[in-house]
């Protein structure tokens, strides 16, 4: 029943890359799509007590597919492929790793009763992950007893950003507090690959030359951190051979932190009409 229900609200929303439901005793569902391969994926465990199977787990090992555990329950995983539209299954079942999975949030996310968001990096796009992870009550007692997750895609962020600015003569992008750039108005990839996998780029390491320039003024103006409740309004810094405005303003998601900037090229006024609305 929760997998019917889980695909119509996923088959409904084309912007989300993912939806999970991870409950309590270890079980997820999940479904997913790969932008890379424009396949849509059913992800799901199965429990098995690790005591009372041990012929199976043989299997498993021998196989080189470790399980997930959870005292002496382990969870093997799958992934099936589906018909995009329907949500009928397309193909058999693949037995996969757990270190193969999408992200999936967890109970100790909503550990607080409340929703909470975070960014991750997936393989299967080229694009930061927005995921927010709602908790799931039982209807009596009222105890947390699964974690619901959606994931979508920040690149839908900088078309819009894109959008905004076009004309202008101007740069929008979103960070972390921490820099990590997150969406931009410009092509500049979001990610790199490194040695350890796909990792965020920092503002300061952008490949758009004005936005990492920007960047490095605010670095030497403000440092690498400042207070949630600081907005940056400057209309005179000069980037590059042009001079700027940079308006800055924090988007406070619960856990997550996030600063946007814009530099616009003698266009303070409208800066001022998009941030009122």
């Amino acid at each position: 029943m929760m997998r019917d229900i889980t695909w119509a609200l996923f088959a409904s929303r084309k912007a989300l890359n993912a939806i999970t439901i991870s409950y309590r005793n270890g079980f997820v569902q999940a479904f997913h799509r790969d932008h890379r391969s424009n396949t849509t994926f059913y992800i799901y465990s199965e429990l098995v007590d690790s005591l009372d199977n041990k012929s199976r787990q043989g299997q498993v090992h021998s196989n080189q597919l470790p399980m997930s555990k959870q005292g002496n329950i382990s969870a093997i995983w799958f992934r099936e492929p589906l018909n995009p539209v329907t949500g009928d299954k397309m193909g058999d079942r693949r037995q996969i790793p757990p270190d193969d999975l999408i992200n999936i949030a967890g109970l100790p996310e909503v550990r607080d009763g409340a929703a909470s968001w975070r960014i991750a990096v997936s393989k299967f796009t080229d694009s930061p992950l927005l995921s927010a992870a709602l908790p799931v009550r039982h209807p009596s007692e009222g105890s947390i007893v699964a974690a619901v997750g959606v994931t979508a895609a920040l690149k839908s962020v900088g078309q819009l950003m894109k959008e905004l600015v076009g004309f202008h003569s101007g740069y929008m992008y979103l960070t972390s507090r921490e820099g990590y750039v997150l969406a931009t108005s410009t092509d500049a990839p979001l990610l790199r690959n490194t040695t350890a996998g796909l990792k965020l780029v920092m503002a300061t390491d952008s490949d758009d030359h004005i936005i990492r320039s920007g960047a490095e003024w605010l670095q030497r103006a403000y440092g690498n951190q400042f207070p949630t409740n600081h907005e940056i309004h400057d209309d005179n810094v000069m980037l590059g051979k042009k001079r700027y405005y940079i308006d800055s303003f924090f988007l406070n998601l619960k856990r997550l932190p996030l600063v946007c900037y814009t530099y616009l090229s003698g266009y303070k006024l409208f800066m001022i009409f998009v941030r009122k609305h």
